[in-house]
């Protein structure tokens, strides 16, 4: 059996300030690396073959921190890399009303749906990474393997594996450094045994608003 466990990044100036992260590379921020290194703690026993990352700095960087001082290969991939934004990259829910009203909401609500001037659509998204994770599962076969990506990357191949609609996307929040993991059988059948784990992250660390609006 090949078992990957899959992490999102930990936390950007840019999450925390609810705004839209595509391909920009914003690095982690204190919040992010103390995340990073909760979940380095609970994943210090877990016998890693390899670790495959997004090449975006939030991404690798978790990585790292995972790895620790653990002699373990990182290669960076592509097509693990969050999806290109276009225009909307690195706006707040109230510039995108201001400057695209209504495609927020939509974005919200149907974002299976979206079509981003200058970006790229979830079935985009969804093509290439499960391009690259069908790729990795075969070439790391009988390994255990941890990927470290972004939630709409990560959520794409989860919802490929459970053959849900991707309109449903937020519907299964993956939090900063949140766990999936995903067991797959020398036949290929592909189990998903958790999804958006992180009770080894505090409270203190883990967003009040995971994504979206701020409530006044």
């Amino acid at each position: 059996m090949t078992t990957v466990y899959m992490v999102r990044h930990g936390e950007t100036d840019w999450n925390g300030a609810h705004r839209m992260q595509g391909r920009s590379d914003i690095p982690l921020n204190e919040r992010g690396r103390e995340q990073a290194s909760c979940a380095a703690k609970a994943l210090a026993d877990v016998p890693f073959d390899v670790i495959y990352t997004s090449p975006l700095s939030r991404a690798e960087k978790t990585a790292e921190i995972i790895r620790g001082k653990r002699n373990i290969p990182l290669i960076e991939e592509k097509g693990f890399m969050e999806i290109d934004l276009g225009k909307w990259d690195g706006h707040t829910p109230d510039e995108m009303d201001a400057l695209y009203p209504g495609q927020y909401d939509f974005w919200r609500s149907s974002p299976g749906d979206v079509h981003i001037d200058g970006g790229e659509t979830f079935r985009q998204v969804q093509e290439r990474a499960w391009k690259a994770f069908m790729a990795m599962v075969h070439r790391e076969e009988g390994k255990t393997v941890l990927l470290v990506s972004h939630m709409g990357c990560l959520s794409t191949i989860l919802f490929k594996i459970a053959g849900y609609p991707l309109n449903d996307l937020w519907k299964y929040p993956i939090g900063n450094c949140a766990l999936c993991r995903v067991e797959v059988g020398a036949e290929g059948s592909m189990h998903i045994a958790e999804w958006g784990r992180d009770d080894y992250i505090p409270g203190r660390l883990k967003m009040k608003v995971p994504f979206g609006r701020v409530k006044d």
